[in-house]
């Protein structure tokens, strides 16, 4: 059999990685307490929290009993299907990018501001391989500023779903 499939090698069909990831592995700084904060802020302190290594954060409308379990398997829905995103600007002029799990991911504003140029410079590297997104002019793989800051945040969702570390929790009901 070995004979044969050395011969038919360049005939046989390619299988494409899945699921598919990008290259991009942002290297900034995380602020977790700062992301643990915000993402209180947005759920009005009233939902459960996981907060990743690399700062995706999971959420949870009702109650579970064990949030870190809950955000793996969460982030692993969003990882083993096409992970669409929906970019929302914040009251606070942050930008936050949600998932089709109950999950997002902080950009801060400032962060922006510091590190635009390595965005700038990196942000095609966030598309997967063979992936082709289109923008709301119906553009294949062509990015505006919004483009560019959700791929820069769903790379780092990508790093948290390989290697699914949760660094905080919060529980509005643990006192309760």
């Amino acid at each position: 059999m070995s004979f044969l499939s050395n011969i038919f090698k360049d005939k046989q069909e390619y299988k494409k990685p899945f699921p598919p990831i990008p290259t991009w592995r942002p290297n900034t700084p995380i602020d977790h307490d700062r992301i643990i904060d915000t993402a209180k802020y947005y759920t009005g302190r009233k939902l459960q929290l996981g907060v990743f290594e690399n700062g995706t954060v999971t959420f949870f409308s009702v109650r579970v009993n064990n949030i870190e379990e809950e955000a793996k398997i969460a982030l692993n829905k969003i990882y083993n299907s096409h992970p669409d995103v929906k970019p929302l600007t914040m009251d606070d002029g942050n930008y936050l990018i949600e998932y089709i799990q109950p999950a997002f991911t902080i950009v801060f504003k400032d962060e922006l501001e510091s590190f635009w140029s390595y965005i700038e410079g990196n942000y095609m590297q966030g598309i997967c391989t063979n992936e082709v997104l289109i923008n709301s002019k119906g553009e294949h793989n062509v990015f505006d500023r919004m483009g560019k800051i959700c791929l820069f945040g769903r790379s780092k969702m990508f790093m948290d779903a390989q290697e699914p570390k949760i660094v905080r929790t919060f529980d509005p009901f643990a006192d309760k």
